[in-house]
């Protein structure tokens, strides 16, 4: 188990970072599409604007004030929840908005949801505008509470219209039987009589007290608590989550994509991405893009770090190889050289044409420059008969592969690594016209003075 685990390569939060580092212009331009995306989206889409009413179901019982059985126990979610949803409701809200609105569009816009205990509705319209929305869901709340008592009070009449039939019939055997009694003569028939009318009575006073309590019932469908008007209404799509939708996917796709980008970025675009690339420090960061002498006083106090930096690595030998990947002919090489020979050591150039690496063998320090541009073989050639090496890179131009090849080169064939010299990036100035060309062939031609002085 211990090996496996010590196989396992753990990626920090650095590395992360640095990959959001170097990718940020892809973060940035997807969050600028997410942003432009969720735009056109609330361009395109129509607004959807929902208004919403709550009103107060009454429970319709003879006994509206017993505390026996709750309100809630009186009234089925469901059942209600539908008949404000129907198409009849939707056709009275329609006829009573006399505006021409069709019953189905209005039957299609309409949601109801009831409470948990049965006794609030929230009627929801939704409209293109908000007064249609606020008017519709008013109507449709007040149309549902009349159809409410519409049917409550057909229900009551249609109960109340049966007990009266059957008063009129018991009305009628009690006056059958109150004849029957006044005419008989016979003291059976008498009781039996007597034992009717009383029948009669009882059953004709508990109708009667029924049809009385059914007149009084209370039909009220409801009243409204909050119109729609008071209440907060929805629009959708809401803007603030488009927005907030479209910045957050726009943030999450540049970021998807810049791990997608990133292995295949060669260019490294700064010192701390050349460093990680190379696995060793950088020994100096340059401020002249192009570094021709006389140096500045920071870039001729950056070389005279490196060169105690590379005196205190020297071997006996004493080659230092300069792989130059800057790009520009830059004489890193040579201007190494004149910093050793201040210190009063000796210290000369290996020709970079000729690979001249004769020398005596009086301790004189030999810098041998190589451009990567001149190809792998010369490299391999100009490692083969150093001692240590460092690495001219520069910014936005030196790539990934290139560092990781060189390095992996150095490291096989046994010479260390002391570390790079850093070029920042040459501008548009730099590179265009004559004066870039001439600065190239000048710098040129200081190798070879320098070559010869030293």
């Amino acid at each position: 188990m211990s090996r496996v685990e010590s196989n396992i390569t753990t990626i920090g939060l650095d590395h992360y970072l640095r990959v959001l580092a170097r990718q940020w212009r892809i973060v940035v331009a997807m969050t600028f599409i997410g942003v432009a995306a969720s735009g056109a989206f609330l361009l395109i889409t129509t607004d959807r604007i929902t208004a919403t009413t709550q009103v107060n179901l009454s429970v319709i019982t003879t006994e509206p004030f017993s505390p026996q059985r709750a309100a809630s126990g009186l009234l089925d979610k469901a059942t209600e929840a539908a008949i404000a949803s129907s198409y009849v409701v939707a056709q009275r809200t329609a006829a009573a908005l006399e505006d021409g609105t069709i019953p189905s569009e209005l039957h299609d816009a309409i949601e109801v949801s009831i409470s948990e205990d049965g006794t609030i509705a929230r009627v929801r319209a939704t409209a293109p505008t908000r007064a249609v929305a606020v008017e519709r869901a008013d109507a449709v709340a007040t149309a549902y509470l009349g159809y409410r008592s519409d049917e409550a009070e057909q229900r009551r009449d249609t109960i109340v219209a049966n007990l009266t039939e059957r008063v009129d019939a018991l009305n009628t055997d009690l006056a059958e039987v109150n004849e029957s009694l006044a005419s008989t003569d016979s003291v059976p028939r008498e009781a039996q009589a007597a034992s009717d009318r009383e029948q009669i009575l009882a059953e004709l006073t508990q109708i009667l007290a029924e049809r009385t309590s059914l007149r009084s019932l209370i039909t009220t469908g409801g009243s409204v608590l909050t119109d729609a008007a008071q209440n907060p209404v929805d629009v959708a799509p809401s803007r603030k989550i488009a927005v907030a939708t479209g910045v957050g996917g726009g943030i999450v796709l540049g970021i998807v994509f810049a791990f997608i980008r990133d292995p295949r970025g060669r260019r490294l675009r700064s010192a701390s991405e050349i460093a990680h690339a190379t696995g060793a420090r950088v020994l100096a960061r340059m401020q002249d893009p192009l570094a021709h002498p006389p140096l500045s006083r920071a870039d001729a106090a950056s070389l005279a770090v490196v060169r105690e930096r590379v005196i205190a690595n020297l071997p006996t030998a004493n080659r230092i190889l300069v792989i130059d990947d800057a790009d520009d002919g830059s004489g890193t090489a040579a201007e190494l050289v004149a910093a050793i020979a201040e210190t009063g050591r000796r210290a000369r150039l290996a020709d970079p044409e000729t690979r001249d690496l004769e020398y005596r063998d009086d301790g004189s320090v030999i810098v041998i420059a190589c451009p990567t541009s001149d190809g792998t073989a010369a490299l391999l050639a100009a490692i083969r008969q150093s001692d240590v090496a460092l690495l001219v890179a520069r910014e936005g131009t030196t790539t990934n592969v290139t560092a990781r090849e060189v390095i992996g080169e150095v490291r096989q064939a046994g010479v260390g690594f002391l570390g790079t010299i850093v070029y920042p990036r040459i501008r548009r100035a730099h590179r265009s016209g004559a004066s870039g060309q001439r600065a190239v062939r000048e710098r040129r031609a200081e190798l070879r003075v320098l070559a010869n002085v030293f």
